[in-house]
């Protein structure tokens, strides 16, 4: 996991934000976003029905202000909140949930548009506090997987259940993130009731809301990121810009989270951030499509449409025949490694497929198998090593979030 030597710095250049996490000098995530950031991700909207697409499992939705997003039709059972049918006399048909043309419905977007994909939005909704995510209609109430001490798991959900039967008319859902690990119970309670009053009002907003309206909308990404991190994990923010610091202090105020505050530092020396770690060297990097390892092996990386494709080659390493086998395992666990590391630095998702150099031997793909499950479960992004093909091919899929960092790039540049 995440250790205390990790600093969050965040400059800026040419009207473009850039930040992220770092362990000494190297970065472990990269991002960028330009100051009139148009991301849709995490708004939370009241959204007229423009088209039904029953044959596609899906509708069209008109949130405003021209902007249009498709909506996957619910599979699960979960009905999304209905703020407005278009007549009333619809309703009798709602038995198995239909939407019709003009219904007003609450949803939140959860992806933005790529390429000649429009934004995807979600029934379900989420809200998250550094400790807590409360979701509608979803009423579960958990904790996440991450956290393995069954004891600890216990402790949260007695909290959560406590905090239920004080507000016998919650009718959302709670789930306890990673972070609310060992945190005293009363530091947890307190944002339980800041995130009831958040969607409390979030629900008064929608009860009285015209089709087509922006009801919630996050601060920027730069702004929230270190809310995400578990709890210790961050040795501090950084940033040279006046503003931003000013923002950020602002935000965790109200929020009430006196660790991040405490960390925060505001950088005046004359030599910028920019130049001190590197950025210009460390983006490039990030955004070739070709990786060196140490021992003269390789990656190349290729995003496409459909997936993530990385090929592992030898380069220009020399070999003997008769090592040949051990060789190559080693190489794949330095390429594992990297792969690992890569993923995080560039936020690659969805499907991905390595191709390791073949190896012969049942117990190398094994273990260069567990291995990688192993570099991934420290991940904060949730990862999945599904399997080994005969032609050492790895499966894999990794969440999808944000966008990845190329696209950040060429939208901003």
């Amino acid at each position: 996991m995440m250790t205390d030597h990790h600093r969050f710095i965040i400059t800026r250049r040419d009207h473009t934000v850039y930040y992220g996490f770092y362990r000494g000098d190297h970065p472990v995530e990269l991002y960028c976003e330009t100051e009139d950031n148009h991301s849709l991700a995490g708004n939370i909207y009241a959204a007229r029905v423009d088209r039904v697409a029953e044959e596609i499992g899906g509708a069209f939705l008109d949130i405003g202000q021209g902007q249009k997003c498709y909506f996957s039709l619910p599979k699960n059972g979960l009905k999304p909140v209905l703020l407005s049918p278009e007549h009333e006399a619809n309703r009798k048909h709602r038995e198995g949930f239909r939407l019709f043309c003009g219904d007003i419905i609450l949803v939140q977007v959860t992806r933005d548009a790529l390429k000649t994909k429009l934004p995807q939005a979600e029934a379900n909704i989420s809200i998250a506090g550094k400790y807590f995510v409360i979701t509608l209609p979803d009423r579960r109430l958990g904790v996440s997987q991450k956290i393995h001490s069954s004891q600890e798991r216990s402790r949260l959900l007695s909290i959560i259940k406590d905090f239920v039967k004080e507000l016998p008319d919650v009718d959302f859902g709670i789930i306890a993130r990673t972070n609310a690990s060992q945190v005293p119970g009363e530091e947890l309670s307190e944002e339980l009731r800041q995130l009831a009053v958040r969607h409390q009002e979030l629900m008064r907003r929608a009860s009285i809301a015209p089709g087509k309206t922006l009801l919630y909308q996050d601060a920027p990404y730069y702004i929230t990121c270190p809310r995400d991190l578990l709890k210790n994990s961050l040795a501090e923010i950084v940033t040279d810009q006046r503003d931003i610091y000013d923002r950020l202090m602002q935000f965790y105020k109200m929020s009430r989270d006196e660790e991040i505050t405490g960390k925060l530092r505001l950088y005046e020396d004359e030599y910028e951030l920019w130049k001190l770690y590197r950025m210009e060297s460390h983006y490039k990097r990030a955004l070739s499509r070709n990786v060196w390892l140490d021992s003269g092996a390789g990656l190349v990386i290729e995003p496409t449409e459909a997936m993530v494709v990385i090929d592992v080659n030898t380069g220009g390493v020399t070999r003997k025949k008769e090592k040949e086998e051990d060789l190559f395992y080693q190489i794949n666990r330095e390429a594992a490694r990297e792969i690992a590391g890569q993923l995080r630095l560039r936020n690659l998702s969805g499907i991905i497929v390595i191709d390791f150099i073949n190896m012969k031997l049942e117990s190398h793909r094994q273990k260069l198998l567990d291995y990688l499950r192993t570099l991934c479960a420290n991940d904060r992004v949730r990862t999945q090593v599904v399997d080994i093909t005969a032609l050492n091919l790895v499966e894999m899929t990794r969440q999808k979030k944000r966008k990845p960092l190329h696209e950040q790039w060429k939208t901003c540049h």
